[in-house]
């Protein structure tokens, strides 16, 4: 698999599923993409969080139908700049519900959670 067949697939589907190391399980959570990037965030803050784990062990995977890849999930630099982008991508991809998931939740919180998942493709 190459990043455009990665990008089609991230972008086909709403609800995909993220692991963090490999004794997780993995769990559902909406991937989006941006310029060829894909970006995860946390929506519940619970202590035994994949995204905790991510900060402990980049090493982890996304599940999209049957395909497995396996991801560095880090904090990406200058977040700002990419919360900007992020969001945009979110409301591509979910459009007014995003808007309104966004009423619900602590913003700040959930933008400092952002991970940028980078795949480690096959070349």
């Amino acid at each position: 698999m190459n990043n455009q067949e990665l990008i089609k697939l991230v972008n086909s589907k709403w609800v995909h599923q993220i692991r963090a190391g490999e004794k997780h399980r993995f769990v559902d959570i909406t991937i989006v993409e941006t310029e060829g990037r894909f970006f995860v965030r946390q929506y519940k803050f619970g202590k035994k969080s994949w995204y905790d784990a991510f900060l402990k062990d980049s090493n982890g995977a996304i599940k999209i139908n049957n395909t497995v890849v396996s991801v560095d999930g880090i904090v990406p630099e200058n977040l700002k700049e990419t919360n900007r982008k992020v969001n945009k991508a979110y409301f591509r991809k979910m459009n007014v519900f995003y808007w309104l998931m966004r009423l619900t939740y602590d913003r700040k919180k959930h933008e400092a959670s952002t991970l940028e998942l980078i795949p480690k493709l096959k070349k």
